[in-house]
């Protein structure tokens, strides 16, 4: 029997029911799924699934990140923000003439390649040579905060 893509993986996840992607949580993380909402819930098991075939973060961009958090706790998050951002740490991949694209989260802004952008709409730019919308280019919804 042929193997799922990852894509087709994470797909199949908008049309499982919750006591399905419950199960799903139990079987990736071995444990109980916390009670999130079911978009956040899809959204970290599609993490999750590409955690997994494809790798999670280095031991550098996790203590990047664990110092970054130490330093962020308080900063108050700007009221009516337009500006869409994946939690910290999420990677966001794209497959774009016949290559990866990988793109990290982190505090700063969006690591690709070992470079920090502040939008996303860069790094497509960077990518394909052309103006793009970021999160239209990685298959995102655009202008939605991702952080209410």
């Amino acid at each position: 029997m042929k193997e799922e893509s990852i894509a087709a993986r994470v797909l199949a996840l908008q049309k499982m029911k919750t006591d399905e992607l419950r199960m799903l949580w139990r079987e990736l993380y071995g444990k109980p799924a916390p009670g999130l909402d079911l978009r956040i819930l899809r959204q970290r098991l599609a993490n999750r699934i590409q955690e997994l075939a494809f790798g999670g973060l280095s031991e550098k961009s996790k203590e990047r990140l664990k110092q970054a958090s130490k330093h962020s706790e308080h900063k108050p998050k700007p009221k009516n923000s337009r500006l869409f951002r994946p939690p910290l740490g999420t990677v966001i991949t794209k497959e774009y003439n016949g290559e990866e694209h990988r793109v990290i989260v982190t505090p700063e802004g969006f690591e690709y390649r070992g470079v920090i952008y502040k939008s996303l709409s860069k790094i497509a730019q960077t990518i394909t040579g052309s103006s793009w919308s970021g999160p239209l280019f990685f298959g995102l919804k655009g202008g939605q905060n991702a952080n209410n």
